[in-house]
Formats: structure tokens, C-alpha cells, sequence
């Protein structure tokens, strides 16, 4: 009795622990640091904008601010001139109801002129709330100025005066990223924990749902994070350029001026383009050479702009075009220039610095009547239902900075999910080393951590299938649970092809893989009543993911057909089948797809023996080769000593067959994807290699340690 009344106590204050920190990490946001400014850089400030200066020794300056954010640091004061070796320069703040909340004060001799002082604050300012702020200076001798300029250089928290000041703020510690899985993680924690209080069969379902979420917690930082390996320059650009087919559409409805296909709204993903060109998640940069300076032509009335929808759309119309400045000129001619556009003014030489930068310009017609500055369109090559999802979460949160990084983070927690349902499900069915290979695998993985958290590839839709392929190997002899497994099969083969077709051949492969390894295993041992119910299950599995296949592709076709189901299908077939197959007429593509087209199956599939990267952290690519013939050497060994594990083979070739067949398949998207594909790889290939070769290690390991 004793006993659990201690173990009750332990609990309780564990958990209030746990709920404090919990607390301070995630709703008050309590860890702060630093003191950041947005300081004004005077030496730029035109003279006509300097407004003199206020000299302290005449009288103490005052004027009124309201904090822009939370935790301000501090206040920092412009020093144009100081002459005197002794007195004290003070501030001091207070509150509406005249308050003395801050006051700090510094000898002068401490403080240096043409510069920003740094005043510290350690009162609580509310962001709304009005302070006035005194500057004063005590006992000098000489003089003390503060520099006066105009309105626009004054900060958003100044509401009246017109001395220099910038205003600190503290940074959080953590970002939203970063709070929502360390809450995450203590929440596991307190699972963990909360275990203990139950008996045991409860105390094991509670724990595994603590561990779950510890694991997804740690996978899910390197994925959002890249926290093993750093994250890299190619890195962040693959994810902006992919992510912004959805992050586009949002670029657009921020400025909410641009002109929108009919059709645009029907499908998930969209391109944007404006005068910068198109929207790839970041700025395009104007020409610079020796003939244009940031788009402007160094010896003609002329500008060059990168090839565009939007260009193509406006040069119908457009006869003018209106600089940042204000000026007006007529356009005299649109023409294309490689991969730029031409346009052709009726005025003078004009520059960046003179008519101000390109992305303000404005585009009008006949009428005189300003034209959208932007150009929305559909991205046909697939449904996108991410996009539809995804452009929901965007409008809720009318931020599309944080509704960018929260979806992210959701790809990323889903995805870490899915690999830990998958590996544990493998524990269940195999053993722990080889469920331990796959979550490391998918953990440590470049690759799949790669893809865990883009938003136009949303990874967890590749891998649910195979979890679902899982479940139902493990239940095989359940009727109910292979009906599930069929519904299950359906839904997620829709919902991925949906959200794209690419590697839809290893997605369906996986789905069945450890099926068809019982069902080698079943044949080989002749067990006929396992093998009939395994095939059936089996062909039923792929029928319904065939099913769910062909659904996504007429709800597409639909769309891309405008209503018209089998011209949509011809459309998709010809246009992006053949494309990225083998079928293509060559006179139909441009010429940077002919050798795809020409190139042999075998070709294609030798490039893939080649890792540029590490296979898993710590293990280079080049060892890629070695890495797959191993286990070749451990099958012919076993099989001499007639050892060989029929399951293991099976599992080798099954998941060799399924990251090659897109490979194989889609040869011509293989020949030139290269710098997506190697994923394919890690459909289950890598992973049974691994444990095939460190099962192997630890059977010697054991046979050694028994004989001695």
C-alpha cells in the first residue's frame, strides 16, 4: 500500500513537471533570447531626408510608442554628436497611467557619436498598449544630439516624434516546428509514464502509444530539421521548387491581382507567374551582363523579362507600362528573345535606379486600365489533391509562412508514422532486427528524409499501401481483416494517384510485396491451402489497387477532358504517359527529352547503380554495388551449408522487382530524374539488404561466442 501511494505521489509531481515545461515551451512560448533591432543604416538616408538634429542639453525628448511584438528588449537611440567627458545620458518609460516602468541610465563618456546606443529594457510591454519613452541627459558638459529625419524612416511602434530610434525585440528559441514536436515528445513522455499506473495489458498498449510517439518525435526532427546530416543547399531548393505548385497559389491570392484560367480552381496545383517570371517559391533575378542592368537596357528604351504565362497573357493586350516611379511609357513591341521577352519603349534609357525595380511595374491597355499583375494556371499533370487540402489550410490561417511550415511539419509527423506502423507491423511478422533495419533505414535515409516533408510529394501516401499490404499478410487467415485490407488497398491506391502517379508501380508493388514473399515461401514448401488463399488474396489486392488506380485517373481525366471522360484519357495517355515511357513520338518532344526517348531500359537501370549520395548516414554511396551482391554471397553460402532462408530470397527479389519497375517502366522519366529516383531504392531493397547482411553478422557473432 505503501508502496503504490509513493509510486502515486512519483506520478503526480513527474507529470506536473512534465505539464509545466509543457506549458512553457508551447502556449506561453517562454524561451527567449537576444536583442534584435531593425536599425536604419544613416549613411544611406538622403541629406534632403535628415531633418537636423535635437540637442539634448536643451531639454529632454519625448514621444509615444506601442510595441509591435512580444518581449521587447530593448530601445535603441541614433548618438549623431557627443562632446562631453561627464554627465549621464538617462531613459526612462511609462505606462499610460504615467508609471515609471523602465529607466536606464549611462555615463556619456561610454557613449560614441554617429552611432546606435543600445538602451536595455526589463519592464513587461503589452503589444497594443501606448508607453511614453523620455530621453534626457544629466550633469553634461558639452553636447549630446539625437538625429531628427523624416516620417518614412521613423519605426511602425513610433506614433509621433521624429528622432532616429529602433526598438528590440528578444527571438523565440524555438520555432513552431520546433515547440510542436518537443510538446509532442513530452506528451509521449507523460504516456510512458502514465503506463505505469495501469495493469498489464493496458500498461503495454499505453507504452507502445508513449514509444510510437517518441519515435515519430525523433525521426520527424531529422526530416523537418535534416538534424543528422545538415541541410544543404540542393536540399532547400528541391523543396522550394517542388513545394511551389502549392505554395504558388497562395504567392497569388496573397497579392490578389492576377488573371486565373477558367479551369484553374478545378485543379489541386497551380503555377504563378508575374513580371519576375515563374514562380518557383523565390525571387527570379533580372538579366545582368554587359548589355542589361537588372533588366533594363544599358543603351536602349528596352527591358528584358523572363518567358512567362503571365507575359504571354498580358503582350496580348498591354500598349503601356507604368514604373515604380510613376512614369508612363508606350510599349512599342513584345517579341521573344531564347528564353526571355523583349520589350521595346517609347522613351528614353531607363534604369533600376531611376524607374525602380521591375517587380513594381505595372502593365496597362488600351483603355488605360491597369492589367493583374500575375498569371494563375493550372498545372494539369495531375489532380492534385494535396493541392485542394493543402490550399484550405492556407486560407485558415491567412499566413502562408506559417501555413507553410505547419504543413510541412504534418507531411513529416505523418510520414515518420507511417515508417514506425510499418516497421512495427514487420517486427510482428519477422523479428525485431529486421523491423529495427527498416526504421533505421527510413530514419537515416538522405532519400526518404528528403521527401518526408514536401508538400508536392507528400511521402506517406507512397508507404501507406505497403503498411495496408502489411496488415493483411499478418491477418491473412481473417476474413474481416483481408476485407479491411481490400477497402484500405482501394482508398489509399486513389488517394496516391490523386496526389501524382509517379512511382505508382513501386507503390503498388509494395502494397503486395510481403504477400507475394508468403506466397513463394508457401509454394516452395507446398503448403497448397496457404498458397490458394494467398494468391487469391493476393490478385483480389492488386485487382482493387487497380480499381483505385483507374478511379483517380478518370476523376483526372474528367478534369483534362473538360467533362469529356474519354478525351480526357486520350489526353493523359499521349501527353504524359508516353512522356515519361517509351511511346513518345520524338517529332512530338523537344529536343531535350530525344535521348531519354532513345535510351535503353538497361542503360537507365545501370545509371541507378551509382549513389551520389550516402545509401543510409555513414555509408557512401559508391558502397551501393557492394552493398546489394552481399547478400547474393550469403544466399550461396546458406544454401551450400543448407541454411538458406526461402523468406529471405524472397524478400531480396520481391523488393529488388519493385523499386526497379518504375525504374524500368518509366524509362524515359528515370533517364532524366535521376535526381529524384534513388529513392526508388528504399521500397524495401535497402532495407532487407541491411538486414539480410547484419542477421548474417550476428548468427556468426553468436556461433562464435558458443563455441568459445
Amino acid at each position: 500500500m505503501l508502496k503504490q501511494l509513493k509510486n502515486n505521489i512519483m506520478f503526480a509531481v513527474l507529470s506536473l513537471l512534465l505539464l509545466a515545461f509543457l506549458v512553457l515551451i508551447g502556449p506561453m512560448n517562454a524561451f527567449q533570447h537576444g536583442y534584435y533591432a531593425n536599425e536604419v543604416d544613416v549613411t544611406t538616408i538622403l541629406n534632403d531626408d535628415l531633418a537636423g538634429t535635437y540637442d539634448l542639453t536643451n531639454g529632454e525628448y519625448t514621444t509615444t510608442f506601442i510595441p509591435a511584438k512580444k518581449h521587447m528588449a530593448g530601445v535603441e537611440v541614433y548618438i549623431a554628436k557627443q562632446d562631453s567627458t561627464q554627465g549621464s545620458l538617462i531613459l526612462t518609460i511609462e505606462d499610460d497611467n504615467g508609471k515609471v516602468i523602465d529607466r536606464s541610465e549611462v555615463e556619456v563618456s561610454n557613449v560614441k557619436p554617429e552611432t546606435w546606443y543600445k538602451f536595455y529594457t526589463k519592464g513587461k510591454y503589452q503589444i497594443g498598449s501606448q508607453y511614453t519613452l523620455h530621453i534626457m541627459a544629466s550633469g553634461t558638459s558639452g553636447n549630446i544630439t539625437l538625429q531628427k529625419a523624416t516620417s518614412s524612416y521613423m519605426p511602425e511602434e513610433s506614433k509621433a516624434g521624429e528622432v532616429l530610434l529602433s526598438f528590440a525585440y528578444k527571438k523565440a528559441t524555438f520555432n513552431h516546428e520546433a515547440r510542436i514536436l518537443i510538446s509532442f515528445f513530452i506528451i509521449s513522455l507523460w504516456f510512458i509514464l502514465l503506463s505505469t499506473c495501469f495493469a498489464e495489458k493496458k500498461k503495454k498498449t499505453i507504452q507502445l502509444i508513449g514509444i510510437v510517439g517518441v519515435v515519430v518525435t525523433v525521426l520527424s526532427w531529422n526530416f523537418v530539421f535534416s538534424s543528422i546530416e545538415g541541410q544543404t543547399t540542393s536540399n532547400i531548393a528541391f523543396q522550394v521548387y517542388n513545394d511551389s505548385l502549392n505554395t504558388g497559389i497562395s504567392e497569388a491570392e496573397k497579392y490578389n491581382d492576377f488573371y486565373v484560367a477558367d479551369d484553374t480552381y478545378q485543379y489541386g496545383l497551380g503555377r504563378y507567374s508575374s513580371i519576375n517570371g515563374s514562380y518557383y517559391g523565390v525571387r527570379n533575378p533580372y538579366t545582368n551582363n554587359d548589355e542589361w542592368m537588372e533588366g533594363y537596357s544599358k543603351t536602349e528604351s528596352a527591358i528584358l523579362v523572363s518567358e512567362s504565362s503571365y507575359i504571354e497573357k498580358i503582350s496580348e493586350n498591354a500598349k503601356k507600362i507604368r514604373f515604380q516611379n510613376g512614369e508612363t511609357y508606350v510599349i512599342k513591341d513584345i517579341k521573344k528573345i531564347g528564353e526571355n521577352y523583349r520589350i521595346d519603349l517609347d522613351g528614353p534609357v531607363l534604369s533600376s535606379s531611376e524607374q525602380g525595380a521591375l517587380d513594381y511595374a505595372v502593365f496597362i491597355d488600351a483603355s488605360g486600365s491597369d492589367l493583374p499583375r500575375g498569371y494563375l494556371s493550372p498545372y494539369k499533370q495531375q489532380f492534385g489533391l494535396q493541392g485542394k487540402v493543402f490550399r484550405i489550410v492556407y486560407r485558415v490561417l491567412h499566413n502562408g509562412d506559417t501555413a507553410l511550415h505547419m504543413l510541412k511539419l504534418a507531411c513529416s509527423m505523418i510520414s515518420a508514422l507511417v515508417f514506425v506502423i510499418i516497421s512495427i507491423l514487420i517486427k510482428k511478422k519477422y523479428n525485431a532486427i529486421m523491423a529495427g533495419c527498416f526504421l533505421l533505414t527510413f530514419w537515416l535515409s538522405p532519400w526518404t528524409a528528403l521527401f518526408a516533408q514536401n508538400l508536392y510529394w507528400v511521402e506517406f501516401t507512397w508507404f501507406i499501401p505497403m503498411a495496408v499490404g502489411l496488415y493483411c499478410s499478418l491477418n491473412i487467415n481473417n476474413s474481416k481483416a483481408r476485407y479491411i485490407s481490400y477497402f484500405l488497398a482501394f482508398v489509399s491506391i486513389l488517394i496516391k494517384c490523386l496526389c501524382g502517379y509517379e512511382y505508382i508501380s513501386a507503390v503498388m508493388m509494395g502494397l503486395i510485396t510481403f504477400m507475394l514473399t508468403d506466397l513463394i515461401a508457401a509454394i516452395l514448401s507446398r503448403d497448397k491451402g496457404k498458397a490458394i488463399l494467398l494468391f487469391r488474396t493476393t490478385f483480389i489486392m492488386g485487382l482493387v489497387a487497380l480499381l483505385g488506380f483507374i478511379a483517380a485517373i478518370c476523376m483526372h481525366a474528367i478534369l483534362r477532358g473538360n467533362g469529356n471522360l474519354l478525351e480526357g484519357i486520350i489526353t493523359i495517355f499521349k501527353s504524359d504517359v508516353l512522356r515519361r515511357t517509351a511511346g513518345a513520338d520524338l517529332n512530338q518532344l523537344s529536343a531535350n527529352l530525344w535521348d531519354s526517348m532513345n535510351a535503353s531500359r538497361w542503360e537507365v537501370l545501370c545509371r541507378y547503380f551509382h549513389f551520389d549520395t550516402d545509401i543510409i548516414v555513414g555509408i557512401p554511396g559508391k558502397l551501393f554495388q557492394v552493398i546489394c551482391i552481399i547478400p547474393l554471397g550469403i544466399f550461396a553460402y546458406d544454401f551450400h551449408n543448407r541454411k538458406l532462408d526461402v523468406i529471405k530470397v524472397a524478400l531480396y527479389i520481391v523488393t529488388f522487382l519493385t523499386s526497379i519497375s518504375w525504374i524500368v517502366l518509366a524509362k524515359s522519366h528515370s533517364y532524366v530524374h535521376t535526381f529524384l529516383n534513388f529513392v526508388l531504392w528504399y521500397f524495401g531493397f535497402v532495407q532487407v539488404c541491411v538486414y539480410v547482411i547484419f542477421d548474417h553478422f550476428s548468427r556468426v557473432v553468436s556461433s562464435h561466442r558458443a563455441e568459445g
